[in-house]
């Protein structure tokens, strides 16, 4: 990304984080992993050259040696490669470091005004027809999408020998692969048609901001998803199966569920649930977390939060009072913008983003890609694992995960050195522990910090905004908080600060989430908070789209809300101004 107008950078060492492993005993050797232009690695004392934002928002427990090779598909060469197919003028697309466990992000500038002339050249050529008819074009990505789950997903894993198990693995990581090129060609397409009508909004005197707003109240496949759970809550009432649901442990609920006169009837109504909408992950590239149909305790977790609930979430209302603000978000900024040529040009890339709807999308895709494509390779590498314990190789299936997939594609290759990894898979696993808990003491920012960014995905999506960057630079914002207005509003109530995906069981009814970043696993508790700040996000970040299908206050980008307020706080959220007062 460009940094401009800085003689003297602010600087955040990464020193503290440079090592040579990745994980006890493994360097990453050169081409063991897949990149275009740079491969992940850990930090070297020349990262202190360049800026890198700390990615929790999709990896906020840190990566098992599996995952970084999952990660390296997505954000390293499927960033590097589609920024390059698409032809993005001012990036090469994104790479990663790594502090202990740790995703940290980066991009790669494109600095010759050549090139950049050159690449905007073709990209217009290669977005206008993707542009022109999103919805052909997305239909014909999703078919080949689906195609492969079926295929992965109706393979008979129990009946296949260790070497069709191993090549069916091979075939889920290639599939994995391109799943990460069609989301950031896609994501690529959208965001540069979405930033066209920012910065034209900005030219006829209207605040970019808004932009987001315009296209808000198209449901989403996790909105559906939420009304659903909220629908298994009312079931769960009107069956008399709530109490248990709000005792014990979610890998009990069955058992307990099964003793009472309706529980069958319950379980088997979260059974058909989970077939419809339980192919997902907690985090983005995971390969060692269950998903929902694996392991219920999320959608059981959300239920119970929404039991707790005094009323119910309606779903209906909130998207009318969604579009309703839409709709006069609209109508006043034609009002400003009066007649002739601009209106025109208002009303035009109006109608190219609402076809191509980026702020729909952005959440959407998520069913199909980030929190699917890793399931085939997971369930794949399980049940070969389980061969492998046979053989005496691995002592449990789940030890397959702390293997990097170099590590394990020479192992399968030439059968040597089992005993060797399989020492380590224990120290490994400590390590992977150790920097769980260490990773809410990392910055959020390492290397030299620039004024400006410039990549659209960085921006508008993971927040690095201008104020952002000004936050972590001050590093003390006092008992204010300011970051991007996402969504209106005025609440004050009690914070709850978590930094997990795993911990939102701690959210209750009525409280103010305060987090690093939300993805789409974290939807559902939107149905009972009154208010969301994040540290992380623009305008199309997850959760400013969310607030505004929810109807309830949002700030994001805020850089320090974390680190700065504690569980227990009472905090007030201005959603209109992008402003949170801590209060008591």
């Amino acid at each position: 990304m460009s940094v401009l107008g800085q003689s003297a950078p602010t600087v955040i060492p990464v020193d503290d984080y440079i090592t040579e492993e990745m994980y006890p005993g493994y360097a990453p050797a050169f081409g063991s992993q897949p990149f275009v232009f740079e491969p992940v690695r850990p930090f070297t004392k020349a990262d202190n050259r360049r800026y890198w934002l700390r990615d929790s928002l999709h990896f906020g427990r840190g990566m098992a040696p599996a995952s970084i090779a999952l990660m390296d598909d997505a954000q390293t060469w499927g960033t590097q490669l589609a920024a390059d197919m698409v032809g993005v003028p001012p990036t090469l697309g994104m790479v990663n470091r790594l502090a202990g466990t740790h995703v940290y992000l980066g991009g790669i500038d494109v600095t010759s005004a050549w090139q950049i002339q050159a690449r905007a050249a073709r990209f217009g050529s290669f977005v206008e027809p993707i542009l022109r008819d999103f919805d052909g074009y997305w239909t014909v990505r999703e078919q080949e999408l689906r195609s492969a789950f079926e295929h992965f997903d109706g393979l008979d894993l129990a009946a296949m020998e260790p070497a069709e198990l191993w090549a069916a693995l091979k075939d889920a990581y290639a599939f994995h692969r391109r799943g990460w090129y069609v989301h950031f060609e896609a994501m690529y397409s959208l965001a540069a048609n979405y930033l066209a009508f920012f910065h034209l909004a900005q030219e006829l005197g209207l605040d970019g901001s808004l932009v987001s707003r315009f296209l808000a109240g198209r449901r989403t496949f996790y909105i559906e998803t939420d009304e659903a759970l909220w629908k298994l809550t009312s079931r769960a009432r009107e069956l008399g199966v709530d109490g248990a649901l709000l005792t014990g442990e979610p890998g009990d609920a069955r058992a307990r569920l099964l003793d009472l006169p309706n529980g069958a009837t319950w379980w088997a109504e979260l059974e058909a649930f989970l077939q419809k909408y339980g192919s997902r992950l907690e985090e983005t590239c995971t390969i060692d977390t269950p998903s929902w149909l694996e392991d219920p305790a999320p959608a059981l977790y959300r239920i119970a939060a929404f039991l707790t609930s005094p009323r119910e979430h309606d779903f209906g209302a909130a998207q009318a009072q969604a579009v309703q603000e839409r709709d006069e978000l609209i109508d006043d900024a034609r009002s400003k913008i009066g007649g002739g040529p601009n209106l025109e040009r208002f009303n035009d890339a109006l109608a190219s983003n609402l076809s191509a709807n980026f702020a729909w999308w952005n959440d959407d895709h998520n069913a199909l890609l980030d929190r699917r494509l890793a399931i085939p390779p997971r369930r794949i590498s399980l049940a070969l694992a389980e061969r492998l314990v046979d053989d005496g190789h691995l002592a449990a299936p789940e030890d397959i995960f702390f293997l990097f997939k170099s590590e394990l594609f020479d192992l399968m290759d030439d059968g040597a050195g089992w005993a060797r990894l399989a020492a380590l898979i224990p120290d490994r696993r400590a390590f992977f522990e150790e920097w769980r808990e260490r990773g809410r003491e990392l910055p959020p920012m390492l290397g030299s910090i620039p004024d400006r960014v410039d990549d659209p995905i960085m921006t508008e999506i993971l927040g690095l905004s201008e104020h952002f960057i000004e936050t972590v630079k001050s590093r003390d914002p006092g008992r204010e908080l300011s970051g991007f207005p996402a969504s209106r509003g005025v609440v004050e109530g009690v914070a709850r600060v978590i930094t997990r995906a795993d911990q939102l069981h701690e959210v209750q009814a009525g409280e103010i989430l305060v987090c690093t970043g939300t993805t789409t696993e974290w939807t559902p508790v939107f149905g009972i908070i009154k208010a969301c700040v994040c540290d992380t996000g623009g305008s199309l970040a997850h959760a400013a789209i969310v607030s505004r299908e929810y109807a309830i206050p949002c700030v994001v980008g805020t850089a320090v809300g974390t680190s700065t307020i504690k569980s227990g706080d009472v905090i007030r959220v201005d959603g209109a101004l992008g402003r949170i007062t801590l209060t008591g």
